[in-house]
């Protein structure tokens, strides 16, 4: 179980607003989730440190083969969708997703004619992107990179920004280095209301997959963020649902995925299902 690994924690003001002062929300072994008193935003504290967390992200990723091809299969239809989305707003050019991981959305979006590069932390994802793949990635974290400014058309992260101590910094230099008309395409979780009625039942569970989820993101503050990157411009969508290998979980993701879909639809597309991933995009003016 994760919360008896051996990891250095620090205590941390809120990353959005830099209050002090939280409540409790949720537990998960020795690993706490909070709310800010000020802001509202649900955040690990204690958190890992920043060496821990790179140490930690060694391990994080499956290295065996079938394990990896496990892992491209649960996430083709979210890498699939995301790639439509991106061809129907950009008619191709340069693309860096961040947190890449193995590469298969960068091998994607270059088979569709994309010039792509990638941003990782974990060597295993790298090694595999790199020579299996043959894709050009950067060891992040991204604001250490130093990319040009405005060097990309589009820049894409899947479950990415709630393992980040600083999500407004790295909205900042996504919105830094993407060129005016870029677009940023964000893939977030949105636990909270699961665990909440979970909690109502009285039914333990690890949800928030503690300590490598540093925050979790309601679609109101993920907004407020990107405001905060420099966007002036976004709009979410519900953006399509994986595939665990799991068949229960696999069957449940079916379910509330395309209901989730169809919900937001007919309702002009205005209504989030609380619980479920969402994809928002965000536009450099």
């Amino acid at each position: 179980m994760r919360e008896n690994i051996d990891i250095e924690m620090e205590e941390t003001s809120c990353p959005i607003c830099g209050g002090a002062e939280y409540n409790l929300l949720h537990r998960e072994g020795r690993f706490q989730m909070v709310k800010c008193s000020s802001c509202q935003f649900i955040y690990l504290n204690p958190r890992p440190t920043g060496e821990a967390i790179l140490r930690f992200y060694q391990e994080y990723l499956p290295e065996d083969e079938s394990s990896i091809e496990a892992w491209k299969r649960m996430m083709e239809p979210i890498f699939q969708k995301a790639a439509n989305i991106i061809d129907q707003y950009k008619n191709r050019g340069r693309l860096l997703d961040v947190g890449t991981g193995f590469g298969f959305f960068l091998a994607e979006m270059k088979r569709r004619g994309w010039e792509v590069a990638g941003v990782d932390v974990s060597e295993k994802a790298m090694a595999y992107a790199r020579t299996v793949l043959e894709l050009t990635v950067y060891e992040g974290p991204l604001e250490r990179i130093g990319f040009p400014e405005k060097d990309f058309d589009a820049v894409s992260g899947f479950y990415v920004i709630e393992h980040l101590p600083q999500p407004i910094g790295f909205l900042q230099e996504c919105y830094r280095i993407l060129k005016p008309g870029g677009l940023l395409l964000l893939r977030y979780p949105h636990t909270t209301p699961i665990k909440n009625l979970l909690r109502f039942f009285g039914i333990e569970n690890h949800l928030y997959d503690l300590p490598a989820h540093l925050a979790d993101f309601s679609p109101k503050i993920i907004e407020q963020c990107l405001k905060r990157g420099g966007f002036k411009e976004w709009r979410h969508l519900i953006g399509g649902y994986t595939l665990p290998p799991d068949t229960g979980k696999k069957i449940a993701s079916i379910i509330f995925g395309n209901l989730s879909e169809a919900l937001f639809y007919l309702s002009g597309s205005k209504f989030l299902f609380p619980g479920v991933s969402k994809t928002i995009l965000g536009f450099k003016g």
